[in-house]
């Protein structure tokens, strides 16, 4: 099937799965304690074959808190 490689990383953010990334593995991206999702607020991407490559589905998450606003 195929492999991603490691996702993009976002501050104060972390992922919920290990490695391998294959091809279909949809990804839960959590805010660190004391860090709350702002808006986009999906927090997961999808390792998917696009036109013979394989890729992470677009995902922007922002994880803030009060201080940071």
């Amino acid at each position: 099937t195929g492999f991603c490689g490691p996702p993009k990383t976002f501050p104060h953010a972390f992922l919920s799965l290990d490695k391998p990334y294959y091809v279909g593995q949809v990804l839960h991206f959590k805010c660190q304690s004391g860090y709350d999702k702002r808006s986009p607020t999906s927090g997961t991407c999808t390792c998917k074959k696009v036109n013979g490559k394989i890729i992470w589905t677009h995902l922007d998450i922002r994880c803030t808190n009060d201080s940071n606003e």
